[in-house]
């Protein structure tokens, strides 16, 4: 695909001028991002910098996977998303996937051509997911990269000649609100790296929201369709977000690694059966630099 440059005054949404937030430019990726720091010289995400989150969680307390599903799910309830039951893993509804990596591939291509309306608009789901395509960084990073997880996303379609249900600006209001005024993060901790994502034929402007060095969610503004290398206008504007189920709750337990957050007490009991007692101290340490892999 074609690379396509982000304009600058892409995402000059007014909940950025309100709160102060300024765009600048990262001397590490080379991308562009907004942060309340003015003094701040990279994104604030991995591998940029470092976790500052093990051992010191910046989210009001610890939540187990189970927990930050339905908290996320019942926050986008609450501004009026309707939750929908998550599709299979195996993606039997399209002849160009084998498997289910992200909750847009729930709705393409039938839902993002117009061909069939959505569920419900706007919906939230959280998606089971598989992902091989960097099996190889599971476990080296800490749990960065997993090969199964949850996509959290909350879903607005937008159509040509109707009223827009909610496009950019809301769309951050929201996943901001989630992460400060429910899970209280300071709003300084928070950044948002400017990026194009594209997937299942589609693609878009996005902005990834980053904490402590965790990228916990990517708010993909999905308006071109991807044929060959060239991207055209879709009919539809889709607000496509994913949240990391697995990684919100790491945030929140700021654990030695995800794996300890999403297996809890069945992994001490793994270990405990290899006869195994783990260095956490050593552990916590290396999952601090495993994001530079």
């Amino acid at each position: 695909m074609t690379q396509v440059e982000i304009p600058s005054d892409e995402f000059e949404l007014p909940f950025f001028k309100e709160l102060g937030y300024t765009r600048k430019f990262c001397s590490s990726c080379k991308l562009h991002y907004w942060t309340l720091d003015p003094d701040a010289e990279n994104c604030g995400d991995a591998p940029c910098v470092d976790y500052t989150f093990i051992g010191n969680p910046p989210i009001n307390k610890p939540y187990t996977v189970s927990e930050m599903r339905e908290k996320f799910l019942s926050f986008f309830e609450k501004h009026h998303h309707k939750r929908i039951s998550p599709y299979p893993v195996v993606a039997r509804w399209r002849d160009d996937l084998m498997i289910t990596i992200a909750s847009i591939i729930d709705f393409q291509p039938y839902v993002t051509e117009g061909i069939l309306p959505p569920p419900a608009n706007p919906l939230v789901i959280s998606q089971p997911c598989i992902r091989f395509e960097d099996i190889d960084l599971a476990g080296y990073t800490a749990g960065r990269h997993l090969t199964f997880f949850e996509m959290g996303g909350h879903h607005a379609f937008n159509y040509q000649d109707e009223p827009q249900v909610y496009w950019k600006d809301e769309t951050v209001r929201m996943h901001h609100e989630l992460l400060t005024a429910d899970l209280g993060v300071k709003d300084e901790l928070i950044t948002y790296k400017e990026g194009l994502w594209s997937g299942g034929g589609n693609a878009g402007f996005d902005l990834e929201g980053c904490v402590n060095g965790l990228e916990v969610s990517t708010l993909v503004f999905m308006m071109y369709r991807v044929i060959g290398d060239r991207m055209e206008p879709m009919p539809i504007q889709v607000v496509d977000t994913g949240y990391g189920i697995e990684r919100w709750a790491w945030l929140s337990q700021g654990t030695p690694s995800a794996f300890h957050t999403i297996y809890g007490d069945v992994l001490d009991d793994i270990l405990g059966w290899a006869g195994i007692t783990p260095d956490v101290e050593l552990l916590a340490e290396t999952a601090i630099y495993s994001c530079r892999i």
